[in-house]
C-alpha cells in the first residue's frame, strides 16, 4: 500500500482520521461542473524522508479532482507551520482510492495530518 524511496525512514501509518463520509451520504449539487465535494482528514505516524502514500475513500473515482495538502501537528494533533517542509506532489486519484508523495524535509521523524479535498 505504500512505498518509502531512498534516504527515508519508516513509512508513517495512518492513526486516526475524521468521521467517515461516503456516496451513501445525501448531497446536493454545487453548480457548474461539480456535483459534489467532499472534505476529510489522516493523521500519520512520524516519518521523514519521501514517501509513496494511498488514502483508500469511496468517494474517490478516476476522474475525481483531489487536492492533499500536509501539515506538522503538535502532540495535541493541531496543525502548525513549523521549520520543516512538508511537500504534497504527484497525486493520482483511481476508483476509490487516491495515491500521492509526500516529502518531509527534516532530519528526524515528524507527524503529519494530511487534509484531502475530493470534487466530483
Amino acid at each position: 500500500m505504500t512505498a518509502a524511496e531512498s534516504s527515508a525512514t519508516e513509512v508513517p501509518r495512518i492513526e486516526s482520521s475524521s468521521p467517515a463520509a461516503d456516496r451513501d451520504r445525501a448531497v446536493e449539487a454545487i453548480g457548474g461542473n461539480v456535483g459534489a465535494v467532499w472534505r476529510a482528514w489522516w493523521t500519520w505516524t512520524p516519518g521523514n524522508g519521501t514517501f509513496n502514500l494511498q488514502l483508500p475513500w469511496n468517494v474517490i473515482g478516476v476522474d475525481s479532482t483531489v487536492v492533499v495538502t500536509a501539515s506538522e501537528i503538535d502532540s495535541n494533533g493541531r496543525r502548525l507551520v513549523g521549520a520543516a517542509p512538508f511537500q504534497v506532489s504527484s497525486i493520482a486519484p483511481s476508483s476509490g482510492l487516491v495515491t500521492f508523495k509526500i516529502n518531509i524535509g527534516w532530519s528526524s521523524a515528524l507527524p503529519m495530518r494530511t487534509d484531502v479535498l475530493v470534487f466530483n
